[in-house]
């Protein structure tokens, strides 16, 4: 497995991303999945999420471009992060 394969699949497995039922994954024995019932990302999560139904109920729709460009960039911020924390943590070993 390459640096970058490893990098995805240990962010997908601390988002949640992969289905471990139908996919088991040896190393999702050394890394959670952040985003579980009653964990610091979930309620995180959550909240961003009553937020933003509640900006597009205010605002009379269903969706809204802008409060989803804010999501999409912030997750994108967020993986950008990740992947730059689990580069220095290689390099500083």
């Amino acid at each position: 497995m390459t640096k970058e394969e490893k990098k995805e699949l240990v962010y997908d497995l601390m988002t949640g991303a992969l289905n471990l039922e139908e996919y088991p994954v040896e190393m999702s024995r050394l890394v959670e999945n952040e985003f579980e019932d009653e964990k610091e990302c979930e309620e995180a999560y959550r909240e961003i999420y009553e937020a933003k139904q509640s900006i597009c109920e205010r605002l009379g729709e269903e969706e809204d471009k802008d409060v989803e460009k804010i999501m999409d960039n912030w997750l994108a911020i967020t993986r950008h992060l990740c992947m730059k924390m689990y580069d220095y943590g290689e390099n500083l070993k």
